[in-house]
């Protein structure tokens, strides 16, 4: 199965990403949220995500569209990248979106946007280990796939400690034995230091995980963002400047 996460409306980036996914031959897309916000192209990418069946949980993005109170942790930059997106969203699209559940699980994986069972706000890089911990320890699957940081990143309990180590293209067998969690990256507005866009291939029989990085038009994404007259930094991010 692929992997995606944090598309925010970057269409140029999904629409590669996906053709790279054809490529490979998977059967099953799941996008851990935040298909939408930031970028300039919200209802492309949600017809996107829609048209191509992929199934999809809720990120705080999509959230911020259903509840007044989570809109409201939005701020500046972000408050406005929320009220563009609302603004531009078809009917149909928001429709959509209420589909979407707060998490998944299947196949020994679970799904969510943030953090376990059912967070789309914590980052799983900032939390204690006792937290952490306890929630592996809660866990039922062996593998729990989160988004919502952008930066690709595999966190593991070995010993009693708790182990984060930084996904670099390429594969990566993993140890039945153990549970973990996985960072897919971002697909639309990565926060790593990559340049291209971020997905992940995860096989069940192999226990593997393969991260990948799409080239893409990053210049028309960020032109597009510019003349939204969407902040400035969610354009200079897309270009490695942030």
């Amino acid at each position: 199965m692929a992997v995606i996460a944090d598309i925010h409306g970057n269409y140029e980036a999904a629409a590669r990403v996906i053709e790279d996914i054809e490529k490979q031959g998977v059967d099953t897309v799941i996008s851990l949220g935040d298909n939408i916000g930031y970028g300039a192209d919200p209802e492309k990418v949600i017809q996107l995500v829609k048209k191509n069946r992929i199934i999809s949980v809720l990120g705080n993005h999509e959230l911020a569209l259903l509840d007044e109170k989570v809109k409201a942790w939005f701020k500046k930059d972000g408050a406005k990248s929320v009220e563009y997106t609302i603004n531009h969203l078809s009917m149909d699209s928001q429709a959509f979106i209420r589909s979407f559940k707060l998490n998944l699980s299947f196949h020994d994986c679970f799904f969510v946007h943030a953090f376990y069972p059912d967070s789309v706000r914590f980052y799983v890089d900032e939390l204690d280990d006792s937290q952490l911990l306890d929630a592996f320890n809660r866990m039922n699957e062996s593998v729990c796939f989160v988004g919502h940081t952008h930066k690709r990143l595999l966190v593991y309990p070995e010993q009693g400690r708790i182990h984060l180590e930084k996904l670099n293209p390429g594969k990566k067998t993993l140890s039945r034995n153990k549970k973990y969690f996985i960072n897919a990256g971002s697909v639309g507005q990565p926060r790593d230091g990559s340049s291209g866009a971020a997905y992940l291939i995860w096989d069940t029989e192999r226990f593997e995980v393969e991260i990948r990085s799409v080239a893409y038009d990053v210049a028309a994404a960020a032109t597009k963002i510019r003349n939204a007259g969407l902040p400035e930094r969610y354009a200079r991010i897309l270009e490695g400047e942030a």
